[in-house]
């Protein structure tokens, strides 16, 4: 981005007179040169910026984290849309109207305090005017934030880290996935979940927190067209706030391999508030040392969730003992458990932060935050999802392969009409099958109204076999079974015909397929033998009874 300095030189000396005066500094008979340089400093004050960051409006801070978590750049033309236009005033025109006073917009608000710009850059497809914030504030943000902490976390260097996991939306495809599932009463395998790498209680305590299923499980079909509407950042904002503000999911039950036994409350909100606090005053350029922030906050805070430092009155236990966790010397246990569950759960799981495991240990050793987690105010602003839109693959035996962050309305009809085959980390396979399209028809769809859907979105030709299967379907139903049956064959005719007149045979022959062949039910499988004995034949059975 344009730096700081540069950005005040592009000003006329009227305009640098007014943002000053929202920075404090007196530019009484200073010249251009002198003025820019008075406020440049004034601007390069850790402190003073934060002050001036936060008794902005609330438009303006939401526009300014738009502009962070966007990589402090957005077109003109899309921050205008979304937060207003900035008048065109000359020196003579600002005199008279004070604009800086009244302003119409966010974008107006920020301007006039100077901490955004507007400038024409060469980014790809076309040089196009932006608007951006200057680096040096959103690193004096940081720097203010730091200079609060006591005691300081431990950077990890890249060298120290094997693989890195980087925060994106994914959650929203498996969320659709479940969803699917509960529409068409199904159960999702239980390794589904171990795939995803999140377990089914988090899914369905977001999908209950924020609406998109009611009371008895099943979705609601207001709430899922508000969510396939919505633009994935908004989502993950969306879900991030109502997770931290929720006195309903609690993190702490969460917890594997501990038991909670009595009538004793936590609060919730009040421990994502202090962690997410001391988050804040991360560098969100470093890798951090996860057992470090945990230590962090061991020192400064460890009472974060414990009414007044109480670690007596709550029963925990591991599971399997008899052992209960009571005692200061059992915070690494719970609390800081509890640390650990925040960071490589909800945090990695909405966005905002990203995760490494070190060169020898299985573990996460480090995270790091996430450009979606660094804003003013723990308020994460709506992230730019610059994503391509992966390809649904579909093979001519009607496989579909559903990549993570390809289209959720689409994915969902996907799982309607058909079966869950498998599921990992980064897709799902589903398969049309004549069970998933007879569920299906239970609840009135048709399979023509999946292929209609697919040509209205897929831009690539379907497989033929999609279409024809489709009509058919609609025409005729199921048309042809695949089973297993047990046969019984006789050398001779005369042979099956006494079995058929046999009145204790006869209800064991279920269908008669030619005068030596017929399909027995398996319980009968014995009396046939004995009954065939009597007529001195044995019988050679070719399966495992």
């Amino acid at each position: 981005m344009p730096a700081l300095k540069k950005m005040l030189l592009s000003y006329d000396l009227d305009l640098i007179n007014r943002i000053s005066r929202f920075w404090g500094v007196d530019q009484m008979n200073a010249d251009f040169s002198t003025a820019v340089n008075n406020l440049f400093n004034a601007m390069n004050d850790p402190v003073l910026v934060v002050e001036i960051l936060d008794s902005l409006t609330q438009p303006a801070k939401e526009a300014w984290a738009f502009l962070g978590e966007n990589n402090q750049k957005v077109t003109w033309t899309n921050f205008s849309r979304k937060f207003g236009g900035i008048r065109e005033y000359g020196p003579a025109k600002r005199e008279r109207e004070a604009p800086e006073n009244h302003p119409v917009s966010a974008a107006e608000t920020l301007w006039y305090r100077g901490l955004i710009g507007r400038a024409f850059l060469n980014i790809p497809p076309e040089p196009r005017e932006f608007v951006y914030i200057p680096d040096e504030l959103l690193t004096l943000i940081w720097q203010s934030r730091q200079s609060n902490s006591l005691i300081p976390v431990r950077p990890v260097g890249k060298s120290e880290l094997k693989k890195e996991l980087i925060a994106d939306t994914r959650i929203l495809d498996y969320m659709t996935d479940w969803l699917s599932a509960r529409r068409m009463n199904r159960t999702l395998p239980s390794e589904t979940y171990q795939h995803w790498g999140i377990p089914e209680s988090f899914i369905k305590a977001i999908a209950n927190q924020t609406g998109l299923i009611d009371k008895t499980g099943v979705p609601e079909t207001e709430s899922l067209k508000r969510f396939f509407l919505t633009d994935r950042a908004e989502v993950m904002h969306d879900w991030f706030t109502k997770w931290k503000n929720s006195a309903t999911i609690n993190d702490l039950r969460f917890l594997p391999g501990l038991v909670f036994e009595g009538a004793w409350q936590n609060d919730p909100v009040t421990a994502r508030t202090v962690v997410l606090e001391n988050l804040q005053n991360l560098d969100p350029t470093s890798w951090y040392c996860l057992a470090s922030f945990i230590n962090l906050i061991k020192e400064k805070n460890p009472d974060f969730q414990r009414p007044a430092g109480d670690y007596d009155s709550w029963f925990i236990r591991r599971t399997g003992t008899e052992c209960y966790l009571r005692g200061f010397e059992n915070w690494d246990e719970v609390d800081g458990a509890l640390i650990t569950s925040f960071i490589t759960g909800p945090l990695y799981w909405l966005g905002m932060v990203n995760l490494a495991f070190g060169m020898e240990n299985s573990e996460v050793v480090a995270f790091k935050l996430s450009s979606r987690f660094f804003t003013k105010a723990l308020e994460p602003a709506v992230v730019n999802i610059s994503i391509k839109e992966p390809i649904i693959r579909i093979s001519t035996d009607l496989l579909f392969t559903v990549p993570v962050f390809s289209s959720l309305s689409l994915r969902y009809q996907i799982g309607r009409f058909c079966d869950l085959i498998s599921s990992s980390a980064g897709e799902t396979l589903y398969q049309v099958t004549p069970t998933s399209l007879m569920l299906a028809q239970k609840q009135g769809l048709k399979p023509g109204q999946l292929v209609q859907y697919l040509e209205k979105i897929i831009k690539t030709p379907l497989p033929k076999t999609l279409a024809l299967m489709a009509n058919r379907w609609e025409k005729h139903g199921l048309e042809s079974t695949i089973e297993k049956k047990v046969l019984l064959r006789a050398a001779h005719p005369e042979v099956m015909l006494s079995l058929q007149q046999n009145a204790r045979i006869s209800k064991f022959i279920l269908e008669v397929l030619t005068p030596t062949t017929v399909i027995i039910d398996k319980s009968g499988v014995d009396l046939i033998k004995k009954t065939l004995i009597e007529l001195g034949i044995l019988t050679l059975v070719e399966l495992d009874v």
